[in-house]
């Protein structure tokens, strides 16, 4: 079973600028994947697992744009970049596996969810 079996929810690779607030770093990043139930956060500034994370976001749904809100903990941490990008596949970036505790609005894990499943739409096409 490979941990996308595992996942409790549906992730999309997208792009999308994240204010995070940590113990030791308030920084603008940039997530690259992303689901209801947490995100992936490209930095090179990392906390250590388990530190808890306050997270400001937005996307558009509909024409709409979507502020949310989030808590969050982080679960894994990779300090650095692996791979050079020069091999097969890409290199992976240095960052954190956050994973939500709360969302605000109420509405946003919904919203969030109604949106991975619109851009798998857009992929498929």
């Amino acid at each position: 079973m490979g941990i996308d079996d595992r996942r409790k929810y549906k992730r999309a690779f997208v792009k999308i600028r994240v204010e995070c607030r940590g113990r030791r770093f308030w920084q603008y990043v940039e997530t690259k994947d992303l689901s209801a139930g947490g995100m992936f956060l490209a930095t090179d500034k990392v906390d250590e697992p388990q530190t808890r994370l306050e997270i400001i976001f937005e996307f558009e749904k509909g024409g709409e744009k979507k502020f949310v809100y989030a808590e969050g903990i982080v679960v894994w941490t990779r300090p650095q970049m692996l791979g050079d990008g020069r091999g097969e596949g890409d290199a992976l970036p240095a960052g954190m596996g956050i994973m939500f505790t709360k969302l605000n609005p109420s509405t946003a894990k919904g919203s969030l969810e109604s949106y991975i499943k619109e851009l798998e739409g857009k992929e498929d096409a």
